[in-house]
């Protein structure tokens, strides 16, 4: 398959099959249904040069990689449409749903590319990470920002609204990193703040659940989840994953770091306890209510 072969060779590439190889594997919808002159005018290369790359992966020319890679899009779009909505029993609906949620998690791991060899030196070297999206991403924003905390990385979620966004991220600059997560074709605002902080020299990352999302678009980055599903639901699984996989590698990649913020963590938390004893042991309930 295409992915594999990328994967295989993408390190002997050359800067320029390299550059077709990174865009094919973020943005697979798109490339399946453009030709060799729309794809090489997409990424500033000779149409020579997109054929030559689909020799290299072993394809006679890029049409058999088109077809290979429009097959594989189909595949997956498609592979989501098996639940029996119609199951009479609410057991047999939990079961087929949650085998759906299985597949996406297989579909995020299938779409893992180089780039997240990117993402720990990132977080590991940034002075400030700024973590953003609006709707239901606005929560897991706010969860993997108090995740990276919790193993010693400087992030905080923030709302990606103009006003907000401006507030906090009017110093953004090189050496802070920006990371927006995106479920929707919707979230405008998360994609604005992706493209400031990217215009301002800060490194950009989106958690999405779609490489032709705006937001994805805008990033230097992008980590795909794919999140299909029967009805108008979409699903946040595989974002909700990812957050659990980065701070496990986090710790285990750096468990100094986090291993510090541990015990920086549990040594406040005795001492908050140790106050919390000491208040209880003197607290009068009926001159407290009194007060009020």
């Amino acid at each position: 398959m295409f992915r594999e072969k990328i994967q295989e060779k993408h390190d002997e590439l050359t800067p320029s099959f390299r550059k077709l190889a990174d865009f094919i594997q973020n943005n697979e919808l798109d490339a399946a249904f453009m030709t060799a002159t729309e794809l090489a005018n997409r990424l500033d290369v000779d149409a020579a040069t997109v054929v030559r790359f689909a020799q290299e992966l072993g394809y006679s020319g890029f049409r058999e990689l088109s077809k290979e890679i429009q097959e594989v899009v189909r595949a997956d779009l498609k592979a989501s449409y098996t639940v029996d909505l119609d199951a009479p029993e609410d057991l047999d609906l939990f079961r087929g749903l949650l085998v759906n949620e299985k597949h996406n998690l297989e579909l995020a791991q299938d779409r893992l590319t180089e780039q997240v060899n990117s993402f720990l030196p990132a977080l590991l070297g940034a002075d400030r990470i700024w973590v953003v999206g609006q709707g239901q991403c606005a929560h897991l924003a706010g969860l993997f920002a108090e995740a990276l905390r919790e193993v010693g990385s400087p992030a905080v979620a923030v709302a990606p609204d103009p006003l907000t966004a401006a507030t906090n991220l009017k110093e953004v600059s090189q050496g802070d990193v920006v990371i927006g997560f995106s479920l929707t074709g919707m979230d405008l605002d998360t994609a604005n703040v992706i493209s400031f902080a990217r215009e301002h020299g800060a490194g950009t990352f989106v958690f999405t659940a779609s490489p032709v999302s705006t937001a994805a678009l805008e990033a230097e980055a992008s980590i795909v989840c794919p999140g299909p599903t029967q009805m108008d639901v979409p699903s946040f699984t595989g974002l909700a994953a990812m957050i659990v996989v980065v701070v496990t590698a986090f710790s285990v990649r750096h468990p100094d770091e986090a291993d510090t913020m541990t015990g920086a963590v549990r040594q406040s938390y005795r001492r908050l306890l140790d106050k919390q004893e000491k208040i209880v042991s003197e607290l009068n309930v009926e001159d407290l209510w009194r007060q009020f």
